[in-house]
């Protein structure tokens, strides 16, 4: 940039000092010639004045100076009769020369040409006497000749200069100028703007650097949670694989009685349910993160897939008796309709798996009285609870709150993870109301800004976000 700047400029200054120069050339020849031709026209007026009042014998008078111009003398057919540079018995005829031809008709006449006798640019000027002759007076253009040619070693030393200083200041102002763009703290362009030019590209420097800082905020935070995730996922996946790597191991050296097979084929049975239950969240989070760009919106029916939900859980239900209840009536709202199928059997799964043999879930299908979302869906139930210092953790992968309780149910951790994810792929608020060894009351409320409506979301119809997304439950 800067060897640009130099370039231009010094390029610059280097034609405009030269186009002077050749300007000032040129207004000076103009003007010497100027200053020429009326110093001859005022001579000859003098000289005619003198001539006419004396005559011929005028020219002969010895004190009178000729300046350096010469003087001729034309009769009216054009014959010589003085010249004060050549003989005038030897000139031809001048009768033809512009400048006489136009004194015979005109009482005066000039022309500026190449005189046929002196082999030189010269300037003529000529008026009639009063006897009907014609004085010529004539100025070489020498003069102004050699003054240009003496004047131009000066002027061209006088151009060399003022282009040597010029390309020197030049480069002294470029650094000047260009320094403090060099010395810009690029992690904090706002602090000191140097020019008032610069603002717009700082502040927009400024934006970007807040959006990178940001960016790597949320990339180590992901980061995190990837190392996090991969060593749950290990951890949690290697315990069912060393149970029936055991199981298996004692079996196949006889170390079993017959009768006890059974027992440890169930285990081995369990323990791989356990591992594909496992692996069937991790794929549903993995489907949320990755294709929740293009999920496919319609209108769903929450109360219809509130009650397939309760109707497929019925048996576990009934099994532990506990008793489950759904109440109220909502409109259809707009959403992924396998997403919200997989979020409320997830809170439904979770209330049963952390209820008390004999106790209820209720659901509760209202209005959200919350400005800006349409439908609030809650479930309570008469469960363990969680603890006030917990409610925020529930919704991390793997986070279990009673551990032991979790591995007697073949929970798996991510439940209420694939919740948090469809709540924010539905811009649904989630709240949790719970008391230790009381119960749980999760609150979904959906919004009113439809995701697949106003995010500009490319359409895909809901056949073919079926086979983008699959089939969440099997």
């Amino acid at each position: 940039m800067k060897k640009k700047i130099i370039r231009n400029t010094v390029a610059i200054v280097s034609a405009a000092v030269i186009l002077t120069f050749l300007a000032v050339t040129f207004l000076m020849y103009t003007h010497s010639v100027k200053l020429l031709k009326f110093g001859t026209e005022n001579e000859a007026e003098t000289l005619k004045a003198a001539i006419d009042a004396e005559g011929m014998d005028f020219m002969e008078n010895e004190t009178f100076s000729q300046n350096g111009r010469r003087i001729t003398i034309v009769d009216r057919d054009g014959e010589v009769l003085y010249d004060s540079a050549a003989d005038a018995g030897s000139m031809g005829n001048h009768k033809e020369r512009p400048e006489i031809s136009q004194a015979l008709y005109q009482s005066t006449g000039a022309s500026l040409r190449d005189s046929d006798t002196l082999d030189k640019k010269v300037y003529y000027y000529a008026v009639t006497l009063k006897d009907g002759n014609i004085l010529r007076v004539s100025s070489s253009m020498d003069s102004i000749y050699q003054l240009m040619f003496s004047m131009a070693p000066f002027m061209l030393l006088l151009v060399a200069a003022i282009i040597g200083i010029s390309i020197a200041v030049i480069y002294i102002e470029t650094e000047r100028m260009v320094r403090p763009i060099n010395e810009i703290n690029l992690d904090k362009p706002m602090d000191e703007p140097i020019y008032e030019e610069f603002i717009p590209l700082l502040t927009r420097m400024d934006h970007q650097n807040e959006r990178i800082r940001i960016q790597l905020e949320e990339l180590k935070q992901a980061e995190g949670i990837r190392r996090e995730f991969s060593a749950n996922v290990s951890h949690e996946l290697k315990t069912p694989l060393m149970a029936i790597s055991g199981y298996a191991e004692i079996i196949s050296h006889n170390m079993v009685k017959k009768e006890d097979i059974p027992e440890f084929a169930g285990r081995i049975y369990k323990e791989a349910t356990r591992m594909t239950t496992l692996i069937e969240d991790i794929i549903k989070l993995s489907r949320l993160d990755e294709q929740s760009e293009i999920m496919p919106f319609e209108e769903v029916d929450l109360n219809r897939v509130t009650k397939e939900v309760a109707d497929s859980l019925q048996t576990v239900a009934r099994r532990r008796k506990i008793s489950m209840t759904i109440d109220g009536d909502v409109p259809e709202i707009q959403g992924v309709r396998q997403v919200i199928y997989e979020m409320i059997y997830n809170l439904c799964d979770n209330a049963l798996k952390y209820n008390r043999d004999g106790g209820s879930v209720h659901i509760l299908l209202e209005p959200s009285p919350r400005e800006g979302y349409s439908v609030r869906w809650s479930i309570r139930d008469t469960g363990i609870g969680v603890p006030e210092e917990e409610k925020e953790r529930i919704f991390e992968r793997f986070y279990r709150v009673d551990k032991s309780h979790s591995r007697e149910t073949g929970g798996t951790g991510l439940g209420l993870a694939i919740v948090k994810h469809g709540a924010n792929l539905h811009h649904a608020l989630v709240t949790v109301d719970s008391k230790l060894g009381e119960g749980t009351c999760i609150m979904v409320e959906f919004s009113n800004n439809l995701p697949g409506l106003t995010n500009n979301r490319r359409p895909v119809s809901v056949a073919d976000g079926r086979k983008i997304f699959g089939n969440l439950r099997a």
